[in-house]
C-alpha cells in the first residue's frame, strides 16, 4: 500500500531539508545516478570546485557530501518521525542548483517519484534494516567510492560529514516537543543507525562506520545539544566562502593545544 506525504510534511521537509519540485536548468543541477560515472563525476566536481573556489577536488568533494546529506535526512526523517518510506535508489534522485550565484552552493533534493510505503508495525526493525541498507549499502556506499576514487578524498572525512548531520537532526528531534510522544523511537533510530546496526548495512565493513565518531557514549547524552567534535577535518576552510575553521574542527584545536 503506497501513500505520499502529507502538505504539513513537505512544508518541514521542504524547509528543514532542502527538499524541492522545481527543476533547473544549472549546470549544477544532475540526476544523482549520473554521479556514479567517474568521468561525469570528475567535471561535477570541477564545477563544484569552481563556484565555491574549493582548493582541490577533494575539498569539493568533502562539500558535495555535506550538502548531499540532506537527500539522507529525508529519507531519515520520513523513517523515524512519519513512518513511512521514500524510494531512495539512486535512479530517483537529483542535486537542484536553484541559485547559481551563491557561492556557498545550498543545492536542493528532488525526489522524482514520492509514492511512500508505511511501516509495518509489527516488524518495524526489519523494515528500518532495509530502508538503512538502501540508503547506505547501495547508494551512499557506492557514491562515497566513486568521490574517493576521483577526488581521492577519504571515505573516513565523507562518513564524518554526514554523521554531523546526523547527529544535528536527532538532536533537534529530540529536543522539539511536538514529537515528544516519538522520543524512544527517535533515540531508537539513532542509536541503530549509528551504532546497533552492522557494518554490511553499510557496505563492505566489517563494523558500523559510524563508530568511529560516536565512541561509547549513549544515545541520549550524545543528542543533549553538545555539539560533536569533529575527528578529521571537513576541510571547508580551503574554500572561498570560509576561510576559517570550523568550531569544533580538530586542527583548530590541536593548535590551541601547542
Amino acid at each position: 500500500m503506497l501513500s505520499t506525504f502529507t502538505p504539513n510534511e513537505i512544508t518541514v521537509l521542504k524547509e528543514t531539508y532542502r527538499l524541492t519540485f522545481k527543476t533547473s536548468a544549472s549546470d549544477l543541477t544532475t540526476q544523482v545516478s549520473l554521479l556514479l560515472d567517474e568521468e561525469k563525476l570528475h567535471t561535477y566536481l570541477t564545477k563544484v570546485k569552481s563556484i565555491t573556489k574549493a582548493a582541490n577536488l577533494g575539498v569539493a568533494a568533502s562539500l558535495f557530501v555535506k550538502r548531499y546529506s540532506f537527500a539522507v535526512l529525508i529519507a531519515l526523517y520520513s523513517m523515524t518521525i512519519m513512518n513511512k518510506r521514500i524510494d531512495f535508489s539512486v535512479d530517483n534522485l537529483s542535486i537542484q542548483t536553484l541559485d547559481e550565484s551563491d557561492t556557498i552552493w545550498l543545492p536542493s533534493i528532488k525526489f522524482e517519484s514520492l509514492n511512500l510505503s508505511p511501516s509495518l508495525d509489527f516488524d518495524r526493525a526489519n523494515w528500518r534494516n532495509e530502508i538503512l541498507t538502501e540508503i547506505f549499502s547501495n547508494h551512499i556506499e557506492i557514491l562515497f567510492s566513486c568521490l574517493n576514487k576521483v577526488s581521492k578524498l577519504s571515505k573516513r572525512i565523507m562518513w564524518e560529514n554526514l554523521y554531523t548531520y546526523i547527529v544535528w537532526m536527532y538532536t533537534n528531534l529530540l529536543a522539539n516537543k511536538e514529537y515528544e510522544d516519538l522520543h524512544p523511537i527517535i533515540i531508537d533510530d539513532f542509536d541503530w543507525i549509528t551504532s546497533v546496526g552492522k557494518g554490511n548495512v553499510f557496505g563492505e565493513y566489517i563494523e558500523n562506520p559510524f563508530l568511529n565518531f560516536r565512541g561509547t557514549k549513549e544515545s541520549i547524552n550524545l543528542l543533549d545539544g553538545t555539539p560533536h567534535k569533529r575527528i578529521t577535518c571537513c576541510l571547508s576552510y580551503l574554500t572561498e566562502s570560509n576561510r576559517s575553521f570550523c568550531k569544533n574542527c580538530p586542527i583548530k584545536r590541536k593548535r590551541k593545544q601547542v
